[in-house]
């Protein structure tokens, strides 16, 4: 039988389910871009270069040793590095900066994109999701709200959850947006992209759950 309990959930979360739920978050982005990109019913193919390449800007290491690794020439100052065996406040803090900023950007080229037909994108799956605002070590900030503000060092394990949750949430959303986009050829973002590549459940605060079957989770 599927274990279907939430890994992260309230007063329940190691690092170990940190590390590979943020390893998944960064290759389902990577994967969505990539897809876009070859996307028949999509006319820009610069997706993976303006939201991936150009933002992520360090190195994740799941728990079954699978390794994600990008450096940005411009923002060395700002390389993260994080794995089972080691996760800093301070990485912790960058990564999500960056998960928010390749949100922000995917969603906004998207809504401007030629071919895509929908253009409420970063309405939906950015701003009604990232409701809080980050700041990263250099001291720039982004993000929407004022619930909560993430600075560099610890962020409290009870804003960690929903600042998870609403990350799962906004992939499911994002996912679902592009199947169901009249300019998009393809109609297996969902399950490529979420279903297949989230295979974890968060549960918040208010008892919700979002995500995939753990069967197959490291």
């Amino acid at each position: 039988m599927a274990n279907i309990e939430a890994q992260i959930k309230p007063g329940g979360m190691d690092q170990r389910a940190i590390v590979n739920l943020l390893y998944q978050v960064v290759a389902s982005i990577k994967g969505i871009c990539a897809k876009l990109d070859d996307d028949g019913g999509v006319t820009d193919t610069d997706h993976e270069a303006n939201v991936y390449t150009a933002i992520f800007n360090g190195e994740i290491t799941d728990g079954r040793g699978n390794t994600l690794r990008n450096l940005v020439t411009a923002a060395e100052d700002r390389y993260c590095s994080i794995s089972p065996a080691g996760i800093t406040p301070a990485a912790l803090t960058e990564l999500l900066y960056q998960i928010f900023d390749m949100l922000e950007t995917l969603t906004e080229q998207l809504d401007a994109g030629e071919g895509v037909t929908d253009t409420d994108y970063e309405a939906k799956c950015y701003t009604a999701k990232i409701l809080w605002i980050i700041e990263n070590v250099k001291g720039s900030v982004l993000g929407n709200g004022t619930a909560f503000y993430i600075r560099p060092g610890s962020i409290p394990e009870s804003i960690l959850v929903e600042v998870f949750y609403n990350l799962v949430d906004a992939i499911e959303t994002l996912t679902e947006q592009l199947d169901a986009d009249a300019g998009v050829t393809d109609t297996n973002y969902e399950a490529l992209w979420f279903t297949a590549t989230i295979l974890m459940r968060v549960q918040n605060s208010a008892g919700n759950a979002v995500g995939n079957d753990l069967t197959t989770t490291p």
